[in-house]
């Protein structure tokens, strides 16, 4: 899923920033481990693929990265997905990239919410139509239908909460 990437608020950097001091117990760099342990702080759970690539991005010096390097992290290749500043790519934030990215899985866990009312984990063309009414928009049975077998990977005309995800994240 892509983040949509916004600066960091005020906020979040204080969040960011208490987490660090949190393990740095007044240290001015941390090693892998504990840079990994500030992240399970602020609550994020990469996989080991997503971790590799973030820690390359921090641009670690003999192990280490110093609180600059963790907060505004440079992307390997500058400018990908990052809005042009200046004529010049800026590179994304890898702390901004992953609060994004979890904000935005969590307004989607809420929109799913919104559809499986009954928390069966999967919602249904009934379920679609009384959604689409309550937003003013009045479709034909076949019309909804339409829309469930667009996203619909197994052919039950029910969209699973990962059927779902993958819709939203494309």
């Amino acid at each position: 899923m892509k983040a949509n990437l916004t600066l960091v608020t005020p906020e979040r950097q204080a969040e960011i920033k208490e987490a660090w001091n949190l393990i740095a117990e007044k240290k001015p760099s941390l090693r892998k481990k504990e840079v990994f342990k500030v992240m399970r702080a602020l609550g994020m759970a990469p996989t080991e693929h997503e971790w590799k690539e973030m820690w390359t991005k921090m641009e670690p010096v003999h192990g280490k990265v110093e609180f600059h390097g963790f907060s505004h992290a440079r992307a390997p290749r500058p400018g990908i997905g990052a809005p042009a500043v200046g004529g010049r790519a800026r590179p994304p934030q890898v702390m901004e990239e992953q609060l994004e990215a979890a904000f935005n899985m969590e307004k989607i866990q809420e929109a799913f919410e919104l559809f499986d009312s009954e928390r069966k984990q999967y919602f249904d063309a009934n379920d679609l139509d009384r959604v689409m009414r309550s937003l003013n928009e009045h479709l034909t049975m076949d019309q909804i239908k339409d829309m469930i077998l667009e996203v619909d990977c197994q052919g039950d005309y029910r969209i699973n909460r990962d059927e779902f995800l993958d819709m939203m994240a494309t």
